[in-house]
């Protein structure tokens, strides 16, 4: 998949805490090298444009997340199961999410708000008309809150899915997109240099010659369901003789150096746009990679 200019922010499947707004800055830092492993690999969407875009300057890429069903759900994606031609998502309502959002990966993620895996989609002033219309797109059902509310009993003849959404598009905006990004995935090349884990951070074989990027729990936030000791990940981050990039919001500790600052609006909430910011921090070996390239004079660190 080659995105163009006006679309940069479709890497991953959508997760809470996504990088895809950043990752094209941050992976700018990461120098080359035989191995490139994504720890924390959440969403995807740092490992998606790892191998979309610096695909020659690793051998292999690792994914790794803890989360459950994290890994089979992009695998699955990354396979065709979520292709409109086959995959044709029945709605999935609050009543439905709150009973089976711990046994089903999709629903936990895909239909809860913000990707958080925890608070469902909608809320109830408007789950009827996100219905409708999932409806309406997805199966061309129209009923009574299409027929009166949007006037419309039929699509235009040969809309594709996409375009029924583009024909909505100004009364939907909260689904938009989510979908079509599991079916994207679909046209990323199965690499065999691709590789995932279900493990701890600690537990993964990290080899020679790596570069290691992590988007652990943020410090005072949210956990994502799991217990995270940060000292015991800043003491193991501090000990690698490989070069280990962190994302964080504050690092409060001198053996981690910080290397750049972004600033950027998140959506964490329905009433909260904000603007937050972010930094990227390196341990010891990443900050003198850094500091020697800099003083060599070379404009980037790493490059397809």
């Amino acid at each position: 998949m080659i995105l163009d200019k006006n679309d940069r922010t479709q890497y991953g499947i959508p997760y809470q805490g996504s990088k895809t707004k950043l990752v094209e800055k941050i992976a700018k830092f990461f120098p080359k090298a035989d191995h490139f492993y994504d720890l924390f690999g959440g969403g995807f969407s740092v490992s998606h444009y790892m191998i979309k875009h610096r695909s020659k300057s690793f051998k292999t890429f690792h994914y790794n997340e803890l989360r459950p069903g994290l890994c089979e759900l992009i695998q699955d994606s990354i396979a065709g199961k979520y292709n409109y031609d086959v995959f044709k998502p029945k709605w999935i309502s609050k009543e439905r999410f709150d009973a089976e959002k711990e046994t089903d990966i999709y629903i936990k993620i895909i239909w809860s708000f913000g990707n958080n895996g925890h608070g469902y989609l909608f809320g109830p002033e408007n789950e009827l008309y996100k219905k409708s219309m999932h409806q309406a797109v997805i199966f061309d059902e129209f009923d009574d809150v299409m027929k009166e509310k949007f006037g419309l009993d039929r699509w235009p003849n040969h809309l594709t899915i996409l375009g029924k959404r583009l024909f909505l598009r100004r009364v939907i905006k909260n689904r938009k997109g989510e979908l079509q990004q599991l079916e994207r995935l679909q046209r990323l090349e199965r690499l065999q240099r691709l590789h995932f884990t279900n493990k701890s951070y600690d537990e993964v074989d990290i080899k020679d010659n790596s570069v290691i990027y992590c988007d652990p729990p943020y410090q005072g936030t949210g956990d994502y369901g799991n217990s995270f000791s940060h000292k015991k990940f800043f003491d193991w981050a501090s000990d690698q003789k490989n070069p280990v990039f962190i994302s964080e919001y504050d690092i409060k500790d001198d053996r981690f150096y910080l290397l750049k600052t972004f600033s950027h609006r998140t959506s964490f909430s329905q009433s909260d746009n904000s603007k937050v910011i972010e930094k990227l921090y390196g341990n010891k070996v990443a900050y003198k990679i850094i500091r020697d390239a800099l003083n060599s004079g070379k404009n980037s660190i790493g490059s397809n």
